[in-house]
């Protein structure tokens, strides 16, 4: 379902203004002192082979190192803080599993899942039970409602809702400057993240949308898809789809004949991209320069290039662990009613590796603002974060990025 989102009425709700963040759970300065041991977790698939496996290890070093740095601080609310890792693999009744125990583990908040369908069924595990859940990778738009517990939202994302994705990928093919399209194909993975992102695609496009059609991932042949697809020969093709899940289905549209543009969502043009990429556009997150995505580069050097999303997964750890110190108390209520206090844009900025500069702060009353590795992390009331955004295009072999769609592009629509 569509979320009638407009540009505007996104940027509304994000977390720049933060107004009545007094109101939130905690007191400052208050409630501190060794109170044993605040535990966490993670729930992420370490043991998948391939892409999704080699992104949850990253992904829970990432968690690991956050631990490593909230302890050298002397841990939240100066008690210890452990860490309780859980193999999710990519499937939503085993993750349900391992959040159970982390539940009786005693974690008020863990870190997943990666993959939007297993984080939608953890959301309605976590409404019903007592913990947090923040994802560093699901995107789907879906997750913004889900996760709430009367009115207290238990489920955030450090990762930003594919809703911005979607309207980037439409300025691509709206804007002449660009692709300039008047119609366009949608062919989409199908799964929770794919369904989600094509609906908000054709909705944030100008023009005539000539079919959706989904794919499947690891298919022999994508003759008859990229038939269906190409079949009214629209100006371009938008392709969305997560990362590792289009080998055969893109190289065979490419390569088929077809004459129009190909708009691929985030992540889908590799560094070094083969040379059926030519030409393409896409549209992805702008890469972060911070100084915060510079010291969890160092940190995490062993497995330099980061992966995509390992920042988000930090983010995701220390936040919570930020929420616990600002609380006072080590709850998942409290946890969950104080992750927009500590990165809501208002307050004195920390950012990778400040857990006891923000303990400082927060004892002398003041109030702070995480500006983490992935982004500035401001999250807005549905514990989601707003992003810049630059759209690119494959010329000669690299990837060169065409123009940088700053967050003030979401302010340029009126509510429908």
């Amino acid at each position: 379902m569509h979320s009638n989102y407009s540009r505007r009425s996104y940027l509304a709700r994000s977390g720049v203004a933060l107004a009545g963040v007094g109101s939130l759970s905690g007191c400052l300065g208050t409630l501190r002192g060794g109170r044993g041991t605040v535990t966490f977790g993670s729930v992420l698939p370490t043991s998948m082979d391939g892409l999704l496996g080699e992104l949850g290890t990253a992904h829970t070093k990432a968690v690991e190192q956050a631990v490593a740095d909230v302890r050298q601080a002397g841990g939240p609310l100066d008690s210890d803080i452990e860490l309780r890792t859980h193999d999710s693999k990519v499937d939503g009744e085993t993750a349900v599993g391992e959040c159970e125990k982390l539940v009786s583990e005693g974690a008020v908040g863990f870190v997943g899942a990666l993959v939007s369908d297993v984080s939608l069924v953890l959301a309605d595990f976590v409404s019903e039970n007592d913990i947090v859940q923040v994802s560093p990778s699901s995107t789907t738009p879906t997750l913004a409602a889900r996760g709430y517990n009367d009115d207290v939202k238990f489920v955030g994302r450090t990762a930003p809702n594919d809703i911005q994705q979607a309207f980037v990928m439409a300025k691509a093919l709206n804007d002449d400057k660009h692709v300039g399209a008047d119609d366009v194909g949608i062919l989409y993975l199908n799964n929770a993240f794919g369904n989600s992102l094509a609906q908000e695609v054709a909705a944030a496009f100008d023009g005539r949308v000539t079919d959706q059609v989904t794919f499947e991932a690891g298919k022999d042949s994508y003759d008859d898809t990229i038939a269906q697809v190409t079949g009214d020969d629209p100006d371009a093709i938008a392709v969305v789809s997560s990362p590792g899940s289009t080998k055969g289905v893109l190289q065979r549209g490419v390569e088929s004949g077809y004459e129009g543009d190909w708009v691929l969502s985030a992540g889908l043009i590799p560094d070094a991209p083969p040379r059926y990429f030519e030409g393409l556009y896409g549209a992805t997150m702008a890469s972060q320069r911070s100084t915060g995505a510079q010291k969890l580069a160092q940190k995490l050097g062993d497995i330099a290039p980061l992966p995509p999303y390992t920042q988000h997964a930090y983010d995701a750890l220390f936040l919570q662990a930020l929420a616990v110190e600002r609380a006072g108390e080590a709850t998942p209520k409290a946890v969950a009613e104080n992750l927009r206090a500590v990165s809501g844009g208002r307050g004195h900025t920390v950012t990778v590796g400040e857990f006891g500069r923000a303990k400082q702060l927060l004892d002398a009353g003041r109030e702070i603002n995480y500006e983490g590795a992935s982004s500035s992390v401001d999250l807005n009331e549905d514990l989601e974060p707003l992003n810049p955004y630059v759209i690119q295009r494959v010329r000669g072999g690299t990837v060169r990025e065409l123009e940088l769609v700053k967050t003030s592009f979401f302010e340029g629509a009126t509510d429908e």
